[in-house]
């Protein structure tokens, strides 16, 4: 089957990127995303969209310009708007009878649902996406090669290589008392900006991270599961900021680290020296979406750390 083929028009590169990583993400639809209208009225000349979705805030000209330019030359389109965060589409745009309104905010999840309605087809019609093909793990593979024979002698020889190994525990960096303190000092502040973020990527849980101590939470993990997650993340970031000393990083840290499982993504996002803003939750959000978002609470985070 082939995919709909659908054009974002959006001036907020974080939402636009967000949107087209989320609507690909699903497997169901090729995005394209510009961020004005003169470059959109472009694509819609070039390319047969099925669907172009336009951000009423377009800078570089009016959205009602610009819908009547796109159906000057597609007269067919099928065009969903985004009305101004939080309000009502205005009255001049709906009498040009758009196919569908995303309205902010919206959960990643229902897009398919609210696309294939603007689209005009059945729900039914989108292709299941095919689970990606088990990986043999290693510990499988070591056990699948014990079943076949007795290798008892090389496994031993390897067994006592590996037990010569020295090994290897990362150091946590301690972060300045002073720090701490005035970190807890705000703490109120700081859960209001995380639960910010919380509304935005609806999280498992999310947390803001001093060397070894957890400073403020949100999600809906419990305290002490944040607490055990905490030790595991600030020993992840630590040997991540090892490996880029080792590399000849020249932060002697990464900014970023992401580990993904089949449903779940640990995304950290470095604030200093130690400090650490780090989510557990769902892959339906996408990344580019938590990158954005994580950057902005981040700048609104930066004046507590001192």
């Amino acid at each position: 089957m082939t995919l709909p083929n659908i054009l974002v028009i959006d001036p907020d590169e974080g939402f636009g990127t967000m949107l087209k990583e989320g609507l690909e993400g699903t497997g169901y639809y090729h995005v394209t995303w510009v961020d004005n209208g003169k470059d959109a009225i472009k694509a819609v000349r070039a390319t047969n969209f099925d669907l172009t979705i336009v951000d009423i805030g377009v800078s570089d000209m009016s959205a009602y310009k610009l819908i009547l330019g796109i159906r000057h030359f597609r007269k067919n389109m099928k065009i969903m708007l985004i009305p101004f965060f939080g309000q009502d589409l205005p009255d001049k745009l709906k009498k040009l009878n758009p196919n569908g309104i995303l309205s902010k905010p919206f959960f990643v999840g229902d897009l398919p649902d609210l696309i294939d309605d603007a689209l005009g087809r059945p729900r039914t019609e989108r292709a299941p996406i095919a689970p990606p093909p088990a990986e043999e793990s290693e510990s499988t593979a070591d056990s699948a090669k014990s079943d076949q024979g007795d290798t008892s002698s090389e496994e031993k020889e390897a067994s006592d290589s590996t037990a010569e190994q020295p090994h290897f525990s990362p150091q946590i960096v301690a972060v300045p008392q002073k720090t701490v303190s005035y970190l807890r000092s705000n703490e109120t502040e700081i859960l209001r900006i995380l639960d910010d973020l919380n509304r935005e990527v609806r999280a498992e849980a999310i947390l803001l991270i001093a060397g070894l101590e957890l400073i403020a939470q949100a999600g809906i993990l419990s305290r002490e599961q944040c607490e055990k997650l905490t030790t595991l993340m600030a020993h992840s970031s630590q040997a991540a900021s090892e490996a880029a000393t080792f590399l000849g990083e020249p932060d002697k840290r990464f900014a970023q680290s992401l580990h993904e499982g089949s449903e779940y993504r640990l995304y950290s996002l470095s604030l200093g020296e130690g400090i650490s803003l780090s989510l557990a939750l769902s892959l339906n959000v996408p990344l580019g979406m938590i990158r954005h978002q994580c950057r902005q609470t981040a700048e609104n985070l930066s004046r507590f750390i001192i």
